[in-house]
C-alpha cells in the first residue's frame, strides 16, 4: 500500500511486460470478434395485451455508510433504506386517456408522483468499533447480529401482517443448515432455530437471523460494506415475499390478478444468504400454483437488470454493421436464452457444468427491445417445471410474461437511458443523499 500522496511511477511496467506469466495469460482468454453479428438466442412472442394490470409495486433498498464520531477510530455504521413503492396505473391510464399527458407519450416519473403511495423500512446497521449499551452487545459483531435479529423482528410492511422474520420462518419452515457458531473464536457449529438458544460450547447468543450469515461478512478491521449490502438485499427480498403472503392471509387473491411487482435487479439472492434461494423459488411456486387453482392468473414478479453481463450482450446483439448500434434488433423482440447459450455467449462455462445461476437464481432471464427501442433485461420467477428446466424456453417457462413486457412498454422512460419508471420512483424514495445520510448518522451518535 502506497503512503498517502504517494503514487506509481512506472518502473514496474517493463518487468511485468517481459513476464513470461503476462505474455502467456492472453492465450487463456476466449476472445469474440469486436462489432460481430452474434447469434441470436430463441424467441417468444406472447399474447400481449390479455389484461391490464391496476397496481405495480416497486421495490428498492439503498444504503449509506459513513464513519461515526464516538472516540474509536475507524467506526462506522450504515443507514439502511428500503422502498415499497405503490402505483396506481389505472389512474396513470385515466390521465392519458383525457390527453393531460399527450405532451409526454411515455411516462416520466414527474407524471406519476401524484399517483403513488409508500412505505419504508429503515434501520442503522453498526459497523467496526460500534457497541450497544446493553451487556449482551459489548463487542461491535455481537451488536451487528444484536441489531440485524431486532429489525428483521420487528420490520413489517402492514399493520396486520407478519414481520419479516415471521416470513423467514414460515417460508423456510424453521430450518436452516448448521453454521459456525458466531462467538468469538468457537469452532462448534450451531443450528440457528425458531427462537433465540445459546451455544452448548461458548454460551453465545444464537438469533434466529443468524441463519442468513450477514454477520459472516463483518469486519472488525475494515468497512463491513459486504455486510450491509447483504442485509439489504435480504430485506428487499423477504419484503417483496411478505407483501405476496398478505394477499394469501387475507384471502385476496381476486386483487392479486391486478398488481404486479417489480424488484431492482435480478431474482437472485448472492452471498452467504444464498440458501434462501430455494425456498423463495418454493414459495413464489406455492402461492402463484394457489392463484392459479383459484381460478386467477397468477403472480406476475419481474426483476429488472439496469447493468450486467445480460445487458451487455443485449447492446451487442442490437449492433449493426449497416445501421450502427441498436440497429439489428426489430422493436419488440424478446429473447429467452437457454442454458446452453448462456454458457456459449454470455457467462462462460463447460458444457457439462452447472447452469449458470442454479445456486444464486430463483428466476429465467429475457432480453427485451421495446417497442420505443430501449433495452430491457428482466428476469422473470421460476414457479412451474418449464421454468425450472434450463433448456426449455417455451413461453409457459416465463409465467405472465406477456404482462411484464406490456408493462416493460407503457412505462418505459427516456429521462433515463434504458429507464423504466416505476423504478425510477422506488429509488427516489429509497436513495439516501450521501450528505443527509452523514447527517443523519453523525447526530444519532453525537450524544453518546
Amino acid at each position: 500500500m502506497p503512503y498517502d500522496g504517494e503514487y506509481a511511477t512506472g518502473h514496474t511496467l517493463a518487468r511485468l511486460v517481459d513476464n513470461p506469466a503476462v505474455r502467456d495469460f492472453d492465450g487463456e482468454i476466449k476472445k469474440s470478434e469486436p462489432n460481430a453479428a452474434l447469434p441470436f438466442p430463441d424467441t417468444i412472442d406472447p399474447h400481449r395485451g390479455s389484461s391490464k394490470v391496476k397496481r405495480l409495486i416497486a421495490i428498492d433498498g439503498s444504503t449509506v455508510t459513513s464513519r461515526v464520531e464516538n472516540g474509536h477510530p475507524g467506526a462506522e455504521a450504515s443507514l439502511l433504506n428500503i422502498a415499497a413503492v405503490v402505483i396506481a396505473l389505472a389512474k396513470l391510464r385515466e390521465l392519458s386517456q383525457l390527453g393531460k399527458n399527450a405532451v409526454e407519450p411515455i411516462p416520466s416519473p414527474a407524471a406519476i408522483r401524484d399517483l403513488e403511495k409508500c412505505d419504508t423500512l429503515s434501520a442503522v446497521l453498526p459497523g467496526r468499533n460500534v457497541i450497544g449499551k446493553s451487556a449482551d452487545a459489548d463487542t461491535p459483531k455481537r451488536f451487528f447480529r444484536q441489531v440485524v435479529h431486532r429489525e428483521i423482528s420487528g420490520a413489517t410492511l402492514s399493520g396486520d401482517h407478519e414481520t419479516l422474520l415471521e416470513t423467514l420462518r414460515a417460508i423456510t419452515n424453521d430450518r436452516s443448515a448448521p453454521i459456525q457458531c458466531p462467538g468469538d473464536s468457537c469452532d462448534q457449529h450451531v443450528t440457528p432455530q425458531s427462537e433465540s438458544t445459546d451455544c452448548e460450547a461458548c454460551g453465545e447468543t444464537v438469533y434466529p437471523s443468524d441463519s442468513l450469515r450477514c454477520h459472516e461478512r463483518f469486519e472488525d478491521y475494515g468497512s463491513s460494506e459486504q455486510a450491509f449490502t447483504m442485509v439489504r438485499i435480504v430485506v428487499e427480498h423477504l419484503s417483496m415475499v411478505n407483501l405476496i403472503r398478505w394477499f394469501e392471509r387475507h384471502n385476496r387473491f381476486d386483487v392479486l390478478d391486478g398488481i404486479g411487482f417489480v424488484m431492482d435487479g435480478p431474482l437472485a439472492i448472492f452471498g452467504m444468504a444464498a440458501w434462501l434461494k430455494k425456498h423463495i423459488q418454493d414459495e413464489l411456486a406455492r402461492l402463484h400454483q394457489l392463484s392459479l387453482d383459484k381460478g386467477g392468473a397468477g403472480v406476475l414478479l419481474l426483476g429488472v437488470e439496469k447493468h450486467g453481463m445480460f445487458m451487455d450482450h443485449l447492446e451487442a446483439l442490437d449492433w449493426s454493421a449497416d445501421r450502427g448500434e441498436r440497429g439489428r434488433l426489430q422493436p419488440g423482440t424478446a429473447m429467452v436464452p437457454d442454458v446452453e447459450y448462456i454458457h456459449q455467449h454470455i457467462a462462460l462455462r463447460p458444457p457439462d457444468s452447472k447452469p449458470y445461476g442454479q445456486a444464486t437464481y430463483y428466476g429465467r432471464h429475457l432480453m427485451y427491445k421495446s417497442q420505443s427501442g430501449q433495452h430491457a433485461v428482466l428476469t422473470l420467477p421460476i414457479v412451474n417445471a418449464e421454468g425450472a428446466d434450463p433448456t426449455c424456453v417455451e413461453a409457459s417457462a416465463y409465467p405472465r410474461v406477456g404482462d411484464a413486457l406490456d408493462l416493460v412498454d407503457e412505462l418505459g422512460t427516456h429521462l433515463y437511458k434504458d429507464g423504466f419508471a416505476p423504478l425510477a420512483r422506488a429509488h427516489l424514495h429509497a436513495a439516501i443523499p450521501l450528505h443527509r445520510g452523514t447527517e443523519i448518522l453523525s447526530s444519532i451518535f453525537s450524544d453518546q
